[in-house]
């Protein structure tokens, strides 16, 4: 219980000392606080005792729920919640829902933990007083002024390599027989090869391969962009995830983000023509039937490449003449390949040709007659 003295020290106005009493885990703790009055007000010791012994309740009272929120880690900085929510099961289901399983066997890392490790990374290194400061306290300028500051100093900085012709001509083995025992896979080291941009470190690995220096074999650029407003509404839905986690666990009690508008970029695309369909059309009929298939289900559906590897048979409708895209098929460097839950606004089910579904269904056919070959020739059957 809390209790007050009287203190009149020489050449100073008289207070109250204030003496609280808090009870954390079995333990008591003092804290102390004082009240000052103005005698003019307060006249009589009586009032003033009055008034003090109010006060030092109303401090006693505030002072334990403090100590309380203090122990469960509700005034822990925002870097730990943070870090606390992206190790938890709620973070790895927000906000793509895994398709399949729970998050270590499925290990859908694109559309969850990797991306809120990066965003912390960001907030951290770019705002390390926001990382640093205690949930309950963040105000909505915080997060305005933070988001201003992501906006201004994390721009997205990347340099790109590109190969000299000179360089390119000393390839003198397969791809796959080139990366052996190197950290680069055939895929990328073809890519270099051909002229596109890589990493850096693509770059040195493949100056390694050569036996020659990066700085004579590449040639750098840098390029720096301003955030897009989808990347920056991005940072603003996992800041107020870890807001919404900490209220959730510990109670707090704390401002929230506002959501920027949604942009959007004008870009020029440039579609194939029908001339070059005729001419594409002509010259996949060379081809095995699987790569015909990759080709005419692209032209027909408009997909994305991992959608396109992500359908299955059940997907496709043969009787509306349909195909339902719900799902993608990635791959990842130490998981393999994973199939991964599409945003629930890009679900779509798309309207073919019905020669297309011809196609499909002779494709479905050709694929099953291989299979049962295959399964005659494997157990007799």
């Amino acid at each position: 219980m809390a209790s007050i003295e009287l203190r009149t020290p020489k050449n100073k106005p008289a207070y109250y000392k204030i003496t609280a009493n808090i009870t954390l885990n079995g333990q008591t703790i003092r804290k102390f606080s004082r009240f000052e009055f103005d005698p003019k007000t307060l006249k009589t010791a009586k009032q003033r005792a009055a008034a003090a012994t109010a006060a030092a309740f109303e401090f006693e009272a505030k002072a334990q729920k403090e100590a309380e929120r203090s122990l469960s880690g509700a005034y822990k900085p925002f870097q730990e919640v943070a870090e606390e929510y992206i190790a938890s099961a709620k973070s790895k289901l927000e906000p793509a829902a895994l398709l399949r399983g729970n998050y270590d066997s499925d290990k859908n890392k694109a559309n969850t933990t990797l991306n809120k490790v990066g965003y912390l990374k960001k907030i951290v290194s770019v705002a390390p007083w926001f990382a640093k400061k205690s949930v309950p306290e963040i105000t909505r300028e915080d997060c305005a002024r933070v988001i201003e500051e992501i906006k201004e100093k994390g721009c997205l900085r990347s340099e790109y390599a590109f190969i000299l012709p000179e360089y390119a001509a000393m390839k003198n083995k397969s791809f796959t027989k080139m990366v052996v025992g190197y950290d680069i896979s055939a895929y990328t080291a073809m890519k270099c090869f051909s002229g596109a941009a890589v990493t850096r470190k693509t770059a040195e690995v493949v100056s390694k391969i050569l036996g020659v220096s990066v700085r004579d074999a590449f040639r750098f650029e840098r390029d720096e962009r301003p955030l897009s407003k989808k990347t920056i509404r991005e940072y603003v839905l996992f800041a107020n995830q870890v807001l919404h986690f900490a209220n959730e666990r510990y109670h707090s009690v704390q401002a929230e983000f506002k959501k920027p508008e949604k942009g959007t970029r004008p870009r020029f695309v440039d579609c194939i023509h029908e001339d070059e369909v005729k001419k594409l059309m002509a010259e996949i009929s060379k081809y095995p039937i699987q790569e015909q298939a990759i080709v005419l289900s692209i032209l027909n559906t408009g997909v994305r490449c991992a959608e396109l590897a992500g359908l299955t048979w059940s997907d496709f409708d043969f009787k509306e003449y349909t195909v339902h895209v719900n799902k993608s098929l990635l791959v990842f460097r130490d998981f393999g390949y994973q199939h991964t839950a599409i945003k629930e606004s890009n679900d779509r089910y798309i309207d073919v040709a019905p020669e297309y579904m011809a196609f499909m269904q002779q494709y479905k056919k050709h694929r099953e007659s291989i299979r049962n070959q295959l399964s005659s020739e494997l157990y007799g059957k």
